[in-house]
């Protein structure tokens, strides 16, 4: 997510001076009709805050110090950010990213009498958002979803009991839900299954109003050769033709079967691009990075 994007806000203040002027003309021609000259510049103002004061709002909130409480969180919990150098320009985007998308987004426990979501369960939520979002920096996240969060799994009428088994879902217009246990179970197994990432890849899916496993702003997108990967894997993996390394719900449709590689790009990169060599290159090509590339990290979520 971008902080400050200096062509973009060029663009909007020109609209605004723009409009501000035209009031200004305006008026001159219709002799002392400044009332119209203040409608210009008013427009011209609230032109310029619709579309640029989010951007003043960020920059005042990544000149704060990152609080520490997250990045110790941050740093026992999400092994993708504990690979990230300290200090560096990488780092910092990736905490920028956090409170950006904690600022931005509305993240609340489900039930009217729910307690407040913690901070653990933020941050990761946050954190899936950062590490998708880490090699495009232009990309924007829907601001217009609500994210729920449950206590554990839920059913299908968002009821939770012993049969529950949906850890998370996303709505074509709808909220994000999450389980909170699962949120966490995720990130501490590294077992291909990140229910956190797994979702907001269908919200990359959804973005163009279609569940179809193509993502928005792909350069493959609408290529024929990412449709036939598709075909292909999904053949494979129903036929049981496909190396082990996507679980079994990849083989529901397009829609899961990008989810279930999104995550598996993220957790397992050597082991999807061991497997899967094409899939994962196109991956790559896409979210702007390589994850099997980086460092193997010690502690107890280290990449495999």
């Amino acid at each position: 997510m971008q902080v400050w994007p200096r062509a973009r806000i060029r663009v909007h203040l020109g609209v605004a001076a723009t409009l501000a002027l035209a009031g200004i003309i305006a008026a001159i021609a219709q002799l002392w009709a400044w009332p119209v000259a203040l409608v210009g510049a008013a427009a011209g103002l609230a032109w310029y805050l619709l579309h640029c004061a989010r951007f003043h709002r960020r920059r005042a909130l990544v000149s704060e110090p990152f609080p520490p409480a997250w990045r110790k969180l941050l740093e026992r919990r999400v092994s993708f950010y504990r690979a990230l150098p300290e200090g560096s320009e990488a780092r910092q985007r990736f905490e920028d990213d956090v409170r950006i998308f904690l600022a931005e987004q509305h993240i609340y426990a489900a039930g009217e009498d729910a307690a407040e979501v913690d901070d653990e369960t933020r941050l990761l939520i946050a954190a899936s958002a950062a590490m998708l979002g880490h090699g495009m920096p232009r990309f924007e996240w829907p601001r217009l979803r609500d994210i729920v969060v449950y206590p554990r799994a839920f059913d299908d009428e968002y009821q939770q009991h012993a049969a529950s088994d949906i850890s998370g879902m996303v709505h074509h217009q709808g909220p994000i839900l999450y389980s909170r246990r699962d949120l966490r179970l995720g990130f501490r197994r590294h077992d291909g299954h990140n229910v956190g990432v797994h979702e907001l890849a269908h919200v990359l899916d959804l973005a163009d109003g279609h569940a179809d496993g193509v993502p928005i702003g792909a350069s493959w997108a609408s290529s024929a050769p990412w449709l036939e990967v598709i075909s292909d894997r999904l053949a494979k993996l129903r036929g049981r033709r496909y190396p082990h390394v996507l679980r079994d719900y990849a083989k529901t449709n397009e829609a899961e079967f990008f989810a279930v590689a999104v995550e598996n790009f993220f957790e397992r990169p050597r082991k999807l691009r061991g497997a899967d060599p094409e899939l994962y290159e196109m991956l790559c090509d896409y979210f702007g990075q390589d994850p099997a590339s980086q460092p193997q990290v010690r502690g107890p979520d280290k990449f495999r």
